[in-house]
């Protein structure tokens, strides 16, 4: 590419991210489209994703060597040199000679001495060390994560936890599962490179140069967090099942249950019906007899009243758990979200009721930490209705009361998971 090309397009990118509150992933896919070599692909995702998890480390840096904050449009131009300079092999004198002409290629001439300026003085700046800042400002600005989420996680689980979460790596690979109705496991293991790939408890960990040598309908990518959360659902139940998936675009959970159990009838839903497309996209590949159904869970269907055996609702949710490997679910997220979507978690529990029989359970899970979201709705539910029981999920994973907690820190190779199982008893 061109001098600056693939900064330019990652400046496109964090723009549209930081200033047009896109989603990070679908721009990203857009941009590397029109980008032929895998190398630039590569450099451009390094680049755009390690800015994303890197902003607020980037914004402090910022805010110590600036009198006045920038606009967003210059602190875009600042990160991306101040990020190439602390956490990529670009020189100093290279990065910030390239961020002063990728201020004159965006239109940005004007603020070039400033971003220069800046870059020169963050030269000799180094982070705090702990002890230097109030715990939680420490944590949030050492391990680039807002302020706000320190706070809660230490009121929620104390500083040493919180720490323990915030510095526990997750693998930087793809989580992949076989297709057991395509191929055996044994099968499958034979087509990856033994020094290409790891295993976990249920899949592997693969590169994704492996995945262009296999077979599509032969596996998935499901994280192992996904997995779990799918074993716990179904853990010492037994029989034949109908099964209700109120929440279940893109169709992971529900067509790996289907892999795992026996199966009557197996409906997966979603409110919009673009993401039901996606659900019939998924089926089709896996080879599945799953039935993607176009339902807002918030919304009652009498004719599914008392008919399920087995009714999930992977809720919405902050999404706080799985920060890690998407970096762009932080930036528009405050604390009044959680009491906004804790109701609409409790109206789909509520709705979800209705669908489960006399002896049937009804699964409810989420891919965050916070209690509001998790262990008080499990709790609130089961005060408002006395004809359900929390009912014990019994496996590696669970908690001694019985209820799914997955944590980075705790569970190798995990995001953060919570999964609790109702049974109704009359």
């Amino acid at each position: 590419m061109e001098n600056n090309e693939r900064e330019f397009i990652c400046y496109k990118l964090l723009a549209e991210v930081f200033i047009e509150n896109a989603y990070g992933s679908i721009q990203l896919n857009t941009h590397l489209n029109s980008v032929t070599s895998e190398r630039d692909r590569a450099y451009i995702s390094n680049l755009f994703y390690g800015i994303l998890e890197k902003n607020v480390q980037l914004d402090y840096i910022i805010s110590q060597l600036a009198t006045k904050a920038p606009k967003t449009s210059v602190k875009i131009l600042i990160k991306i040199g101040l990020y190439r300079m602390r956490y990529m092999s670009t020189p100093a004198y290279a990065a910030i000679n390239e961020t002063v002409g990728l201020c004159k290629r965006v239109g940005k001439a004007g603020v070039s001495g400033f971003v220069n300026a800046v870059l020169r003085k963050s030269e000799t700046m180094g982070l705090p060390i702990e002890g230097e800042l109030p715990e939680a400002n420490y944590l949030s600005v050492a391990y680039s994560v807002p302020l706000w989420l320190c706070k809660k996680l230490i009121s929620q689980y104390g500083y040493d936890f919180t720490k323990d979460f915030l510095a526990a790596p997750i693998p930087k690979k793809m989580h992949i599962r076989h297709n057991s109705r395509v191929i055996t496991k044994n099968e499958f293991e034979e087509k990856l490179p033994k020094n290409e790939r790891e295993k976990s408890n249920f899949g592997y960990y693969v590169t994704h140069n492996i995945l262009k040598t296999l077979n599509r309908a032969s596996f998935t990518v499901q994280s192992l967090s996904s997995m779990i959360a799918v074993q716990s659902y179904i853990t010492g139940i037994a029989g034949e099942l109908s099964v209700l998936d109120l929440c279940g675009a893109p169709g992971g959970k529900s067509v790996y249950l289907e892999e795992l159990c026996s199966i009557k009838e197996l409906i997966c839903c979603d409110k919009y019906p673009h993401r039901v497309e996606l659900i019939k996209k998924y089926v089709a590949r896996m080879r599945s007899n799953v039935v993607p159904t176009l339902s807002d869970a918030t919304n009652i269907e009498p004719e599914w009243f008392g008919k399920f055996d087995l009714v999930i609702c992977d809720v919405p949710c902050t999404g706080i758990g799985v920060y890690k490997s998407k970096p762009d679910v932080l930036l528009n997220k405050n604390p009044e979200d959680i009491a906004s979507i804790k109701g609409l978690q409790l109206s789909i529990l509520e709705n979800a009721k209705n669908y489960v029989k006399v002896g049937g359970f009804l699964c409810y899970s989420t891919c965050t930490v916070f209690k509001e979201e998790n262990d008080d709705n499990i709790y609130d539910f089961l005060k408002a209705n006395e004809n359900f029981v929390l009912d014990k999920i019994n496996n590696d994973f669970a908690s001694d009361d019985g209820m799914v907690r997955l944590f980075p820190n705790l569970a190798e190779g995990c995001d953060g998971f919570f999964v609790a199982r109702l049974r109704r008893v009359k």
